[in-house]
């Protein structure tokens, strides 16, 4: 089997296992990276000025986002982890 075939069979039985828990653990990670990456980038036009910037607000929520970007990708693909 190759890694493709491996990725849809992982993204076919993920999709097909999901619950209504699941879903809301899914819209809260999307909404979450979106709303840190929005208020990164509010007063910051790059990631160095995030950096530079006193008001660590910004590069904070950047990390923000990126956690819960990870987080919702494993927690859509922990069904066919544990199977």
């Amino acid at each position: 089997m190759t890694s493709t075939e491996q990725l849809i069979e992982a993204i076919v039985y993920s999709y097909d296992s999901m619950t209504w828990v699941t879903w809301l653990i899914m819209f809260l990670g999307v909404f979450q990276s979106v709303r840190g990456f929005g208020v990164a980038y509010r007063d910051n036009k790059t990631y160095a000025d995030m950096k530079a910037n006193k008001d660590k607000t910004g590069i904070s929520q950047f990390y923000t986002g990126i956690v819960a970007s990870v987080l919702t990708v494993f927690v859509f693909f922990i069904p066919y982890l544990m199977k």
